[in-house]
């Protein structure tokens, strides 16, 4: 396929991603696409009971408010990290914690 920019003109997918790589920027927009990721692939049942989450350093911590349902994620852990890493494209999450 030939390319239709010249050496200095990007695609504006090409910009955005240049502009979320940057690192001010990077922690945000994980945390927001984390979120959604998070209620997608868990459904509002889970994300009703989900209190807070946060991604540091490869872990995501996440606070439930139903004990049934920490069990139960405990036990999925594995499964619920590739769903996750799927969801996002990328290899991010590496552990679960459930509070």
């Amino acid at each position: 396929m030939e390319n239709k920019y010249s050496s200095n003109e990007k695609s504006l997918k090409q910009l955005m991603q240049e502009y979320v790589k940057s690192p001010g920027i990077r922690k945000q927009y994980l945390r927001v696409v984390i979120k959604e990721a998070w209620s997608n692939e868990m459904g509002p049942m889970v994300v009703k009971y989900t209190k807070k989450m946060s991604l540091n350093k490869g872990i995501i911590t996440v606070t439930v408010t139903s004990a049934p349902l920490r069990q139960e994620l405990l036990i999925n852990k594995i499964k619920i990290i590739q769903m996750l890493n799927s969801a996002l494209g990328e290899h991010l999450v590496n552990d679960l914690m459930v509070l």
